[in-house]
This record gives structure tokens, C-alpha cells and sequence, in this order.
């Protein structure tokens, strides 16, 4: 059993939250990319962008520098694309695009990144809404090549009418193409990971975008319905739906980032930052004095548990892991820009 941790000290400033967790998530190597690995380096350029840290920076640039020099491989289609293009590296982050936009793709249009591996042969996952759709948009502003826009959204749209579902307003985990079998309806860290692709993809997507609407209205369906879902704890259930699930940290942080940021954006109204408020308060009450994010849930493996979907989500282990690190930079950062203690 692990000792009870100091937690971080009253009224700590988003600020000093940001630095603590970018400390604290220096512990991770990104050698080889997994699930988390993308959104923790996203929040490790944030802190670096907005504290003035070039430690942050190093560590990810180093690890993003020795990736360049690999021939491309199915565990790079979560290689953290629009980190690549905020540390200078166009050419690696093109040659990245081009290979994803290339891999193999469902009925729906949706891409099955992990080909190579039996299980997950015809799986499409709701992460990607965060990893790719924002990236094909940010190469889209960086190069002023449209088209990328347009992979974006395909990207976006092919995902959310795959892994929608008649029992609700909430996504699911993934979506077996071969089966045709959605797992992991109101995976709350999952649909955390979809609005926040959505708004970040939002933030540079053209006004006058001939698609926009759509998803505009597809993100705050879906922030709606999270919004009534917010327990009074300030977290969500890791079944967002399932009254009998536990309060998980992770959609604290990841719903906070993105109420938070769609805020500031404009893309909601204020009443979204009070739950994002709300969420902060919960989320600082299971942050330690040494930056960890504890009460995480661990690695979830939709439709390969060996028991029904709703239990595995409901009987997972919680821990401190680098996609919880990861939402918390993002959520800190996203205070930070906004100006809020």
C-alpha cells in the first residue's frame, strides 16, 4: 500500500500547478509513442510557451528529434503531430501526415491505425478525435495547403458517425469495423479526449469553412450533454451514464481543458466555466505537492477484456499515469491563458 502523498499546497495557482505536473512529467520517456504520450508533450510546449521553461522543451524535442531519423511504423500514428510543427520540424510532421492519411480505413472512411496487430486489426478509436483531426489542421495553417483541412474534418465526421450510438448523446470507446460493434459507450476519458480534439481543431478552423457548422454543432451536443452529466463531486463517472461507476480524476481535467479553452474561444457560453471551475477545485484535491495526478485510471483496453465492457471500465485501477499528466498540463495551461487563479 502506498503512503497517503502531501497534496499540492491551498489555493495554488494554476500557474504553479503547471509547473509542478511539467516537473513531474519530465519523468516519462517517449521513445516509443503510446496512448497519453501525445497530449503530455502538448502540455510540456505549453508550459515551456507560457512560464518561460526551456527544460520542457528539451526533453520533448529530444525524443521528437530521435523519432525523425525512424522509418515510420503503426505505433507512430500517435506521434504528437502538431508538437512537431511547434518545435520546427515541417518536413518530419508532413512525412507523418502523408502516412496517416495513407493507412487502411473502414467502411465508414475511418482509419484502422493498428493493422499489424490481430485484435485491433479493424478497430477505430475515439482518441484519434484528439491526436489527428486539430494536427491535419494545424498543417493546413502552417503550410496554407487547404486540403489538409479537408482531411481534418473527414477525419473528425468519419470518426463520430461510427462511434455514436441510439442508447445516447455520449461516444464510445471504439468501434470494431470488422464486427461492426461498438464497445465502451460513455467512456468518460474517451469522450474527454474527443472534445478536446474538437475544440482545439475548432481554434483553426476557418470561419467561413464550408463545414464548420457541423462541427460546431457536433462539439456542443456533446459538451451539452457533459455538462448535465457533471457529478457534484466536480469529477464525471468513467461511465459518463452509470450511476454505480466510480469518479474518475482524468475527466476532471480533460472536460475542464476543454470548457475551459471553448470559453475562452467563444465556442461556449460562460456557463461552461463554471463546471470548469468546479472541475478545478476537484482536480486540485487529487494533485500531490510533487506535481502527480493521482486517481487516473488505468490503460483501458475496449472490447479485449475477458469480462463485459461496463465492468472492466467500472473495476479498472486508478494510478498516476502520463495521459492523466498530460490533461492536467492542458487544463492547467488552458487557466493560465484565460487568466484564472
Amino acid at each position: 500500500m502506498l503512503p497517503v502523498a502531501e497534496r499540492v499546497k491551498a489555493g495554488a495557482s494554476a500557474a504553479e500547478v503547471l509547473n509542478l505536473a511539467a516537473r513531474r512529467s519530465l519523468a516519462y520517456d517517449f521513445t516509443v509513442w503510446f496512448w497519453g504520450d501525445a497530449i503530455a508533450i502538448d502540455g510540456l510546449l505549453e508550459a515551456e510557451k507560457l512560464l518561460g521553461a526551456d527544460i520542457y522543451g528539451q526533453h520533448v524535442h529530444k525524443f521528437c528529434e530521435s523519432w525523425s531519423r525512424r522509418t515510420l511504423s503503426w505505433p507512430d500514428h500517435l506521434a504528437p503531430g502538431t508538437a512537431l510543427l511547434d518545435l520546427g520540424m515541417r518536413d518530419s510532421a508532413l512525412r507523418l501526415a502523408k502516412w496517416l492519411v495513407a493507412a487502411p480505413r473502414s467502411e465508414s472512411g475511418s482509419p484502422m491505425y493498428r493493422p499489424d496487430l490481430p485484435p485491433y486489426r479493424h478497430t477505430v478509436w475515439v482518441d484519434t478525435l484528439y491526436h489527428c483531426p486539430s494536427f491535419f489542421a494545424a498543417l493546413a495553417a502552417d503550410l496554407k495547403e487547404d486540403a489538409w483541412l479537408d482531411y481534418a474534418l473527414d477525419e473528425w465526421f468519419a470518426h463520430t458517425s461510427v462511434l455514436s450510438s441510439a442508447a445516447g448523446p455520449y461516444l464510445g470507446h471504439s468501434y470494431d469495423a470488422g464486427a461492426r460493434t461498438l464497445h465502451g459507450y460513455g467512456w468518460g476519458r474517451g469522450c474527454g479526449w474527443a472534445l478536446l480534439g474538437m475544440i482545439d481543431t475548432l481554434e483553426l478552423l476557418p470561419q467561413k469553412h464550408a463545414r464548420r457548422e457541423r462541427a460546431l454543432q457536433e462539439a456542443r451536443a456533446l459538451a451539452a450533454a457533459l455538462l448535465q452529466a457533471q457529478d457534484a463531486t466536480g469529477f464525471w463517472r468513467t461511465l459518463l451514464h452509470d450511476t454505480e461507476a466510480y469518479c474518475e480524476t482524468s475527466t476532471a481535467t480533460f472536460f475542464g481543458a476543454a470548457f475551459t479553452k471553448g470559453v475562452r474561444l467563444g465556442l461556449l457560453s460562460s456557463d461552461y466555466q463554471q463546471a470548469a471551475e468546479r472541475a478545478w477545485q476537484a482536480t486540485l484535491g487529487r494533485v500531490t505537492a510533487d506535481g502527480s495526478l493521482f486517481g487516473v485510471s488505468a490503460c483501458t483496453y475496449a472490447g479485449v477484456a475477458n469480462v463485459e465492457d461496463s465492468v472492466m471500465y467500472k473495476t479498472l485501477p486508478t494510478e498516476v499515469n502520463v495521459w492523466g499528466q498530460g490533461s492536467l498540463l492542458r487544463f492547467a495551461a488552458e487557466r493560465v491563458r484565460a487568466e484564472l487563479p
